[in-house]
Parts: structure tokens; C-alpha cells; sequence
């Protein structure tokens, strides 16, 4: 929406991507301004081109989600992880917080910023830290946090790449996809690197599908672990460093 605002009428215009990206839905997703249709296909791929028939003033705010949780505001933009609703792991892992945390929190992979908003309802001297790598969840993350009238430092970081300081506690929910395809090299990356920024005291705390199994990750970083909260679908687990 935002480039067909830049593109003059009858602009070509040719989107291509993977078959299981989605890729197909954008003929019905665009049929008011673009008249598309499929001109090729690979094994694996689709190439869709039409001809923009009219144009659209792109207003970022228009496509902004507001969701409410314990009277608090989340603020969402497509393609945010939890923009259609709150993720239910996410809910699991901030009814952990629901006593007092102090000290310094790094929440890695913010998304929307539920996850510090939580944390800061249930213990406003906290300080919190939010990084993403994606510039749209950064930018909700502000927004949820101004909305509620809390104060976050924001950090644009691969995971741990932009972070300098240690912490007293890291939190995080984080993705086990790669688009279709199940990967656990994220969570490994936050278990395997958490302890470079953590205090001597500090723990890492993350909720997952309850499918899968972190022992072996967490024993061969951490000097104890435990499972906090479970459901039928999610658990979250903490590890400490002593």
C-alpha cells in the first residue's frame, strides 16, 4: 500500500514470491487498486504482475491493531508477531510477573511490547530494555509503551548484537519458525548467549510450545532450571546462573 502511493496510474507492477508465502492472497488483497493476475510459475514460486488502476494515500495509522489486556493498550501493525490477537504463550509468560521484579530486564525480540508493558504494570521501578531487529515491531513497542504512559529504553538489535550492559533478568518469547519451516537456532542463540548479559544473580526466563524440550540447552548453560507455569499448549521456563 505504501509504494502504490508513490506510482503513478497504469504503473506495471510484478510481485513475486514462494507459493506457500501467502503470495496468491494479494490478487484479492489489492483487486480495488490493481488488476493482477498470475503470468507464470516455477516449481516453487509464482510471479503475479497487473497495472495500478487507482491510487491510495498511505496513512500509517490506518493500519495500526489495538488490543487491551489488564487495562493496558497494545499497539500492533501487520506482519508484528501477535498483531491479529495476544499470543497465548505471551499471556502465559506475563502471568509470571505478576509478582514484584526489580533490577534491570532485557526483553529480547519485544514485538509489540506486551511483554514489557506486563512487567512494568505489575513493577513500575523496573528498568526495561526492548530490542528487535524489525524496525515495524520497534516502532509498536514506542507506541504501546507511550499509550500506557511507561518509559522503555528501545534498542534496534539482532538479539544480543546491540546490547552492552548485563541484566538481572532476560525475557522472551521467542519465534520456532523460519516462514513454514520449524527452527530452534533462535532460542538456542538466546540460551547459549544469555549468561554474557546476565548479573552474577541473573535469570533467563522464556515461554515455548509445550512440545518442546530445552533440558538439555538450559543443563549445559545454566547451574539450575525450572519449568514456572505450564498449559495445554505453552510452558515457560527459568534458568538461573547460580
Amino acid at each position: 500500500m505504501n509504494l502504490i502511493s508513490y506510482l503513478k496510474i497504469d504503473s506495471e507492477i510484478f510481485i513475486v514470491g514462494n507459493k506457500t508465502s501467502g503470495i496468491k492472497s494479494s490478487i484479492s488483497i489489492f483487486k480495488k487498486w490493481i488488476q493482477l493476475k498470475k503470468i507464470d510459475n516455477a516449481r516453487h514460486s509464482i510471479l503475479i504482475s497487473g497495472f495500478l488502476k487507482r491510487r491510495k494515500k498511505f496513512v500509517l495509522e490506518e493500519f495500526y491493531k489495538t488490543h487491551i489486556w489488564k487495562n493496558l493498550f497494545i499497539k500492533s501493525l501487520p506482519g508484528v508477531f501477535g498483531h491479529k490477537k495476544i499470543d497465548e504463550g505471551s499471556k502465559l509468560l506475563a502471568s509470571t510477573f505478576s509478582y514484584s521484579i526489580k533490577g534491570s530486564v532485557l526483553d529480547v525480540g519485544c514485538g509489540t511490547g506486551f511483554l514489557s508493558i506486563s512487567i512494568l504494570y505489575f513493577s513500575p521501578d523496573a528498568k526495561v530494555s526492548l530490542v528487535d531487529n524489525d524496525l515495524a515491531a520497534l516502532q509498536c513497542s514506542k507506541l504501546t509503551l507511550d499509550a500506557n504512559n511507561l518509559k522503555g529504553e528501545i534498542i534496534y538489535s539482532n538479539l544480543y548484537s546491540n546490547i552492552f550492559e548485563k541484566f538481572d533478568l532476560i525475557i522472551s518469547n521467542p519465534p520456532f519458525h523460519d516462514d513454514l519451516k520449524i527452527t530452534f537456532e533462535i532460542i538456542k542463540k538466546i540460551i547459549f548467549n544469555a549468561k554474557k548479559y546476565l548479573k552474577s544473580t541473573g535469570k533467563l526466563r522464556f515461554v515455548t510450545n509445550r512440545c518442546f524440550n530445552y533440558h538439555f540447552f538450559l543443563k549445559e548453560n545454566f547451574k539450575k532450571y525450572s519449568i514456572l507455569a505450564t498449559t495445554k499448549t505453552h510452558k515457560v521456563y527459568e534458568a538461573s546462573l547460580k
